[in-house]
């Protein structure tokens, strides 16, 4: 279905509870730019810290450490965050400063919930852990995400997980909220509602508070009708994060 005639379809529908999810996820499956390559973000500079054998799990070879790992340290207004770059990376501190701008452009109490990120060699797909406060990103990954204009998307989306699903996921008020709406933003959120449906939504309210009129209209319009009650929650818990500035 075309994407202007799935949004009339879902605009003129009676209820959330029957609304179709836009997307299959926020990040790579639509050309939405929630947040753009030209938006301000904080201060940083970066600098090498040398390295070694570092806890960098990687999933794909099941191997928790790494040897010879570089660790360059982004320095932010009240904040140091260590990137931890697997040796095999070709280009580290190219990598490690496309990751230190995206990140900027966070809003501060989701950076400052970072403690690091971890960058492995080739490809796979994002993932975090909230309780050690990192994200993992690969360095193919990387590439294509900055082909595709979504590097800050997918930085905000693993940082949602750290920084809001600790303080939004045992909340009995985020599930009424998502009770009442009965449905989700995207099938990726509707597969997994008590593990995506946070970082999936606040992409979109994130950009609906802080950046009005950037996605389409019929898009806000949706969003609106499909988890109006997460908006207002989103909202409110948004209200002190400000795009940062450098």
């Amino acid at each position: 279905m075309a994407l202007s005639v799935r949004i009339l379809a879902l605009c003129a529908l009676p209820s959330p509870l029957f609304a179709e999810a836009l997307f299959p996820n926020s990040v790579a499956s639509n050309d939405l730019e929630f947040i753009r390559a030209d938006d301000p973000g904080a201060c940083w500079s970066l600098a090498e810290r040398g390295g070694g054998r570092t806890e960098m799990y990687d999933p794909r070879r099941d191997i928790l450490f790494v040897d010879g790992a570089l660790h360059v340290d982004v320095t932010y207004p009240g904040q140091v965050l260590r990137l931890n770059i697997h040796p095999e990376v070709g280009d580290p501190m190219g990598r490690a400063a496309e990751v230190a701008a995206a990140v900027a452009r966070l809003p501060v109490p989701m950076r400052s919930a970072l403690r690091h990120v971890n960058i492995l060699d080739g490809d796979g797909a994002a993932w975090e852990e909230s309780l050690g406060g990192f994200f993992t990103l690969y360095d193919g990954l990387i590439a294509r995400r900055l082909a595709g204009h979504d590097l800050n998307e997918t930085v905000f989306h693993e940082a949602a997980h750290v920084a809001l699903d600790p303080v939004i996921g045992g909340d009995p008020d985020w599930a009424a909220s998502q009770r009442a709406d009965g449905s989700f933003v995207t099938d990726y959120a509707a597969a997994h509602p008590e593990k995506e449906d946070i970082a999936e939504s606040a992409l979109f309210a994130w950009t609906m508070i802080h950046h009005p009129g950037r996605l389409p209209p019929e898009i806000e319009a949706a969003v609106r009708r499909i988890m109006p009650n997460r908006l207002d929650y989103l909202g409110t818990l948004m209200d002190g994060f400000h795009p940062p500035s450098c």
